[in-house]
């Protein structure tokens, strides 16, 4: 699946779990970022078909490609399992098994950006807003959706550490 439709779910499952700020990170590196694997497999891949296939949208979206490391294979349980008693939490491990579950209906399924998971990424994306605007009217029962933008682009701010005040 595409990484943005990683992020959705990942983020909606945060919210869902109301994770802290430790655990939410544990669970994107897990749910997301296991991703990163696929630019080590970019090597190999360009030692087996050479450079030219690296341009080729539909050669590097083919899911049959030899992209994916041992993260995106039960073998990785050897090492997500131990993380999960680490962190006391089952957080690594469900939000990999997730991970996994979306790739594999993907390959076996849909294929690339299908239809079904462009209903997905709209679906999650809704709900997380839906989720993050009600629990921002608990707290300030007057607010008002534009005020809610504006609370989450300062979040946003405060996030990547811009300094500049009148940013945004």
């Amino acid at each position: 699946m595409l990484t943005v439709t990683h992020i959705a779910v990942s983020l909606l499952l945060i919210q869902l779990l109301s994770l802290d700020r430790n655990n939410a990170f544990i669970a994107m590196v897990f749910g997301v970022f296991i991703d990163l694997d696929h630019l080590i497999g970019l090597g190999s891949y360009a030692q087996a078909n050479g450079l030219r296939p690296l341009a080729d949208w539909s050669t590097l979206t083919n899911p049959g490609g030899q992209w994916k490391s041992l993260f995106h294979s039960p073998m990785a349980l050897g090492a997500v399992v131990p993380m999960s008693f680490a962190t006391v939490m089952a957080v690594p491990l469900v939000f990999w098994a997730v991970h996994v579950s979306m790739d594999y209906a993907e390959e076996t399924f849909l294929g690339n950006f299908s239809s079904i998971e462009a209903m997905l990424l709209v679906l999650c994306s809704f709900a997380l807003v839906v989720i993050r605007y009600s629990k921002y009217i608990e707290s300030y029962s007057l607010g008002s959706l534009g005020d809610y933008i504006m609370c989450e682009f300062k979040g946003l701010r405060s996030m990547f550490g811009s300094s500049n005040k009148n940013a945004l």
